[in-house]
């Protein structure tokens, strides 16, 4: 038992661990009815809380049934989804904390997954944190009356609820680490930029995802008129608020829909064709400007950086959808110019086998490059004079899971990550048998980051160098130039 401002929370000691976990724990009133699309808002807790269980997710339509044979996504139904998850080595103690933001493109997902819990964290002496916040539109929508970024508002209200509480936990509130997978990562990276995030994290680990999915107010305030069209309402929080929730998640799928299907700039501008209607934008608040620009003044400077990505982040996009054997040239194509190539016909050449050709292939390689590799390139490269250190790491061993046709995929590491690799999920997901020397060696690098603010190699662009760590089967090694030559030849498209 804890006691927050009073208030005495319980929680359950996890089976065969010297842990105790609280789940659920309120940071921000329920966002329904008139709080909906509102700034999220301060909550006591009811006397006695209760933490015994997971808190409800997230509003969301459920992912596609294709999905779900690669990812974990229990739904938990309830108002209050502004909840937070803690696991603590020790209530009475002051260990580091790790606070860790879920992916899922900003419509999906939670930190109530299996492979998402914090107790080898808490074992190894850190106190974990997951969270839940708005996704879809709730996340997303930006309106002529103000309304931005709920997203990140609530994970900075997340934020503010660690530091003012997390001691109750046996957490250090000077000594916080943030970090996120996919969706996450690109939060983590945005909270860096953000004036409204300062000063409440003293590190950041970035999986697979950087700084370049932040949008332009016009295109984000575009979407948000497009979607109050859609439902016959208000650009107005309150006119959406008043709306019944299957009306706003069956308006938030058919709006992402529309988007990713257009490639009408005069309506959508930076927005039309991409896959994430509902991503971060500049609002001139929680985002005054592009992380990008703010990386490359200085700005979060001082906060040391863990960030990379998996070999084979495509397939999961592609042959994990099934579109690998469906892929057209034409659809490569069309993906190279929405993604805004500066000479599309070169970015094709480039991941085309001219001896083999192949429009799945291809599709699955540019979707790596583009979205992922290139991104977290661009974002070391921003940060190469910041007096704080930027460390890389990539994650390469493939699952045999799918006959081994996915890789390296997008989201593999985190049961590793985690050390989460015994779970049902993981082996549902992953492959049964999964190497411990990995996990070990993945687990023991993000403890050594969030403990010390070093992973245990150099840092990217240290000395001139770019060393990297990358995590196989057999565990860590150390490699120098990894994919310069790739970076080099890909410099001038993006």
């Amino acid at each position: 038992m804890v006691t927050i401002s009073g208030v005495d929370v319980t929680g359950p000691r996890t089976s065969g661990r010297t842990v105790t976990a609280f789940y659920g724990i309120s940071y921000a009133k329920p966002p329904v009815g008139a709080r909906r699309f509102r700034p999220p808002e301060a909550v006591a807790l009811p006397e006695g809380f209760d933490a015994r269980t997971y808190g409800p997710t997230a509003a969301q339509n459920q992912y596609p049934q294709a999905a779900l044979a690669l990812i974990d996504n229990p739904l938990y139904m309830g108002e209050d989804r502004l909840n937070l998850n803690v696991w603590t080595p020790d209530p009475q103690g002051q260990a580091p904390v790790y606070v860790f933001i879920h992916g899922g493109a900003y419509r999906n997902g939670s930190g109530a997954t299996e492979v998402l819990d914090g107790a080898s964290f808490a074992a190894n002496g850190i106190v974990a944190v997951t969270l839940n916040y708005r996704l879809g539109a709730e996340g997303g929508i930006q309106l002529d009356d103000g309304t931005s970024n709920n997203m990140l508002r609530d994970q900075i209200a997340a934020l503010t609820w660690v530091r003012d509480n997390i001691s109750q936990f046996g957490g250090n509130p000077d000594h916080v680490v943030i970090g996120g997978e996919s969706a996450g990562a690109m939060s983590v990276a945005a909270l860096l930029a953000s004036p409204k995030a300062r000063g409440l994290f003293h590190g950041a680990i970035l999986e697979s995802g950087a700084a370049h999915n932040v949008v332009a107010q016009e295109g984000a305030l575009a979407v948000g008129r497009r979607f109050a069209e859609h439902v016959g309402a208000e650009p107005t929080a309150e006119a959406l608020g008043a709306l019944p929730e299957e009306t706003i998640l069956q308006a938030s799928a058919a709006i992402e829909a529309e988007v990713a299907a257009s490639t009408d700039t005069q309506t959508f501008a930076d927005l039309a064709g991409s896959s994430m209607a509902w991503q971060p934008s500049i609002d001139g608040d929680v985002l005054p400007e592009h992380p990008l620009d703010v990386l490359a003044r200085g700005e979060g400077a001082d906060v040391p950086v863990l960030i990379g990505t998996n070999q084979d982040e495509g397939s999961m996009f592609v042959t994990g959808l099934g579109l690998y054997d469906s892929a057209t040239p034409e659809q490569l194509e069309a993906a190279v110019r929405a993604g805004g190539a500066r000479d599309p016909e070169t970015v094709i050449r480039l991941v085309t086998d001219e001896a083999d050709p192949h429009p799945g292939r291809s599709l699955t390689t540019f979707m790596d490059l583009w979205k992922f590799q290139l991104p977290l390139r661009e974002f070391v490269r921003r940060r190469q004079a910041s007096s704080a250190p930027t460390f890389r790491y990539k994650f390469v061993w493939p699952s045999p899971s799918f006959g081994g046709a996915l890789g390296s995929y997008h989201m593999l590491e985190l049961p590793f990550v985690f050390n989460t690799v015994d779970t049902d999920a993981a082996r549902a997901t992953a492959g049964e048998d999964l190497p411990g020397a990995l996990a070990d060696a993945a687990h023991g690098a993000w403890v050594s980051f969030i403990t010390t603010l070093n992973p245990g190699w150099e840092p990217y662009f240290g000395d001139g160098t770019t060393t990297t760590g990358v995590f196989d089967a057999d565990g860590l090694r150390i490699v120098n130039d990894l994919d310069e030559a790739t970076f080099t030849a890909w410099q001038d498209q993006r």
